[in-house]
């Protein structure tokens, strides 16, 4: 479950490039965009097309899973061929039915149930806040993924998140924390918080960091990822490959550097003097 409280902080980006990199590693994937507003999975995969059905139309047994979803078939610039299905937004007014619905929780325990007979990896690409199936959908995943800016602001609404999920019966090791657009220059020079600092506020365990990068930026608005240019961004591909090892129980320690800038560096805001 890729989610925050807030808006425009990459949700989706973050989404679509670990699904290409969990399917280039020949996983099973699908994604599924509940975005019932703006949901963009498809323009940022470069896939956009005419689905009969939506997520709403599995949730009410209208359609079997196998049967609603449409693919995306592609290769990377290394020459390995990907498959990954998209399950598209229900628009709406399917998503008041939802939250009129008095059997949400079954309906989702059972969607779950099937698609995991079917996937590897299931990775819900979530709308910004609080929606319809939030609660049912969190209690009923493996993994609540925090996605933040590398702000303070952004980094208060993830905060925030995590009480609201440990309120609502979420256990704290399932969460796991996404920095988002990491600056590592503003906080060598005191303007941005540090990693640990981050973390003790957020109080969420880190599973990852995505450099700021105006080049993947640009791709998306191409309707590629970050792995359809890899030799070009090796460091950005990287951090991706990072959180994909750690889904997969990969012993990875943050380690890399940041334009120039040794990891240790970048722990705590630095101290300006007064």
């Amino acid at each position: 479950m890729i989610t925050s409280f807030k808006g425009g902080v990459g949700k989706s980006t973050v989404a679509v490039n670990l699904c290409v990199g969990l399917a280039l590693k020949k996983h099973k994937i699908l994604i599924i965009d509940l975005d019932a507003s703006s949901g963009s999975v498809d323009l940022f995969m470069g896939c956009e097309g005419d689905a009969i059905y939506n997520f709403f139309d599995v949730i009410q047994e209208r359609a079997g899973i196998e049967k609603a979803v449409y693919s995306k078939k592609d290769s990377s610039d290394e020459n390995s061929e990907y498959k990954i299905d998209i399950l598209k937004a229900p628009v709406s007014h399917d998503f008041r039915s939802l939250r009129e619905s008095d059997k949400l929780g079954e309906k989702i325990a059972k969607f779950t149930e099937d698609a995991k007979n079917i996937y590897d990896f299931i990775i819900f690409d979530c709308p910004s806040g609080k929606f319809a199936l939030f609660e049912a959908l969190a209690k009923k995943i493996d993994y609540v993924f925090v996605i933040t800016l590398h702000s303070a602001a952004s980094i208060r609404s993830a905060e925030k998140l995590a009480l609201y999920l440990s309120e609502s019966g979420v256990k704290g090791e399932n969460v796991r924390l996404v920095i988002n657009c990491f600056n590592p220059r503003g906080v060598s020079k005191g303007l941005n918080l540090g990693i640990v600092e981050i973390i003790e506020r957020s109080k969420i365990k880190l599973i990852g960091l995505v450099e700021i990068s105006n080049q993947m930026r640009d791709y998306q608005e191409a309707g590629k990822t970050i792995y359809d240019f890899s030799a070009k961004n090796k460091k950005i591909k990287g951090s991706f490959d990072d959180i994909i090892g750690r889904i997969l129980e990969d012993n990875i320690i943050l380690s890399r550097k940041y334009d120039g800038y040794k990891t240790n560096s970048l722990y705590f805001k630095k101290e300006t003097k007064k």
